[in-house]
């Protein structure tokens, strides 16, 4: 009786075989599946990102309103000072003169609520912002922001440190001490007189608030314009991200 060929090799082969193609679909089904849960991890983060900013932008809306009304009240308070400064009225307005220079180094700080901006510039998450619109929205207000701020840390806070020796020659610390109200300023009574009427004193008080005036519009006009950048950019997180108001 002829013998059959052995399939000792065949069977070993095939098994092996089989044993590999198990085993690569298992490794390429795992790296599919992180894969995908990396995705929805990535996804996640970036709603929360962006829900975060477009609640930092609206603070920052409402914070850039409330100051810019605030400077454009202190813009008038320095233009009527300039004018009692330098009319024949100096020694008869000395009530309205005091009350006008003591609000004029009282700045407005902006002080943005730019959490997750710095969260995304310092850990490198701008990838996660896939809408290539909203993310480059988002590096020009962060930029804006800094300009801003860096403006009012270095150029009008050093013209206020300036003004304050002006202060101290012109004015009496007793009639300012009387004018504190809380966190506000009332106007003196009568008419204080000021400690010198010199005219060269004068005109270098009159000429510091010149320069801190023409600061004060400056940040009217780059804040007014970053309000506007910032409902603009609030609005396009809402369309692209479908966010509620």
């Amino acid at each position: 009786m002829e013998e059959q060929p052995s399939n000792s090799k065949t069977k070993p082969f095939k098994r092996y075989f089989f044993e590999f193609v198990m085993v690569f679909l298992a490794v390429t089904a795992g790296f599919f599946s992180e894969n995908i849960r990396e995705n929805f991890s990535e996804y996640g983060r970036e709603k929360e990102y962006i829900r975060l900013a477009s609640e930092d932008i609206r603070q920052d809306i409402q914070t850039l309103d409330s100051i810019i009304r605030a400077r454009k009240k202190k813009d008038m308070m320095l233009d009527s000072l300039l004018l009692l400064l330098n009319s024949d009225q100096i020694k008869e307005k000395g009530h309205k003169i005091y009350y006008y220079a003591r609000w004029s180094p009282r700045t407005y700080r902006f002080f943005s609520n730019d959490r997750t901006l710095i969260q995304l510039r310092n850990s490198g998450d701008w990838r996660l912002i896939r809408k290539r619109e909203v993310s480059n929205a988002l590096q020009v207000y962060d930029e804006q922001i800094r300009t801003i701020s860096q403006y009012i840390e270095h150029r009008e806070e050093s013209l206020v440190i300036i003004l304050y020796s002006s202060l101290n020659k012109l004015f009496k610390n007793s009639v300012f001490n009387d004018m504190v109200d809380g966190l506000s300023f009332k106007q003196p009574t009568g008419n204080p007189a000021l400690l010198t009427y010199d005219p060269q004193a004068i005109n270098e008080f009159a000429n510091q608030i010149h320069f801190l005036k023409n600061a004060n519009l400056y940040f009217i006009k780059n804040s007014t314009t970053l309000l506007k950048y910032a409902k603009n950019t609030l609005s396009l997180i809402e369309k692209d991200y479908e966010i509620l108001k």
